[in-house]
């Protein structure tokens, strides 16, 4: 791995400043190891490269209050988990508000109650098999291809279960509302 130089910078907040060498030392004998720790929990090695750069920005701050009788290795391991488990929580907060945000989405766009009767009620007009192909047809939008390796089915047999269901529901329809105009019967 390659090591940067890491240069001090006089000022700052620290009320004792730290001796540069001991920060240049720290670096070259800790880095590879700091780097190890970051990649190991985040899995991701350009992540890990960031890491590193931000726990050794935190050595620089904390620099004043490290005890000599401390190991520095255990110190920048314990700063650099730290730092990763951190990182690795705020990518879950994120991603947990991406999902409710998503969840928020999908109720504003859900069907009403009674559209989503009248499907259940068309669905079981339809034999098991054809319910499933258009369940993975319609709601899950898959392709028929799709759902020819999702059920072990052939093609044929997908389209068939398809226009089956079509079937199934437009004579539903036609029963329960003779006054419907229904359009012509599709391809599939």
């Amino acid at each position: 791995m390659r090591t940067v130089g890491l240069r001090i910078i006089q000022g700052g907040r620290a009320a004792t400043p730290a001796p540069a060498g001991l920060l240049k030392e720290l670096y070259d004998n800790h880095a590879a190891a700091v780097y190890g720790r970051c990649r190991y929990l985040l899995k991701d090695p350009e992540e890990a490269k960031d890491a590193l750069q931000d726990v050794f920005a935190k050595v620089l701050r904390a620099l004043p209050q490290f005890r000599a009788a401390a190991s520095p290795s255990t110190w920048l391991l314990r700063i650099a988990t730290h730092h990763c488990l951190n990182l690795l929580r705020s990518r879950d907060a994120l991603w947990r508000e991406q999902l409710e945000a998503m969840t928020r989405d999908r109720k504003q766009e859900s069907e009403p109650p009674d559209r989503r009767e009248l499907v259940r009620v068309l669905l079981a007009t339809a034999p098991p098999e054809a319910q499933e192909m258009a369940v993975l047809y319609y709601v899950d939008e898959l392709t028929q291809v799709e759902i020819a390796q999702e059920t072990g089915r052939s093609l044929p047999t997908v389209r068939k279960r398809l226009r089956e269901f079509l079937r199934c529901a437009r004579e539903t329809l036609r029963a329960a509302l003779p006054e419907l105009s229904l359009p012509e019967e599709e391809e599939l």
